[in-house]
């Protein structure tokens, strides 16, 4: 579990760098080997959608969101991409909800 969490890390650093091509290609291999994983899921969709493939970034970030419905970065990424895309209606319920999870949060 360790090592899936360095992992992880050294994929957002390449992502920080803003290196889509290495990080897809690393978070391909994670998604394969870790279908289920709320957060690999969210970053493949987050990186498709830097990518512009839409219907891709749409797939991950809904996985992400069915494995988690909490899952406060999925929300927020969900809110910009159907904004994005002219969705304004599910933009603004997906930015509310990721509203709820920050102030349960911050009152936690």
């Amino acid at each position: 579990m360790e090592e899936l969490k360095k992992e992880i890390d050294l994929l957002k650093e390449i992502l920080k760098d803003g290196d889509l091509a290495d990080a897809r290609i690393i978070c391909e291999k994670l998604v394969t080997n870790n279908p289920a994983h709320t957060e690999i899921n969210y970053l493949m969709g987050y990186i498709f959608d830097k990518l512009n493939l839409i219907k891709r970034a749409e797939e991950f970030l809904q996985k992400a969101l069915n494995l988690d419905s909490n899952h406060y970065d999925t929300l927020v990424e969900l809110s910009l991409f159907h904004e994005k895309n002219g969705d304004h209606d599910k933009a603004s319920l997906f930015r509310e909800r990721s509203f709820r999870i920050a102030n349960k949060i911050t009152q936690s």
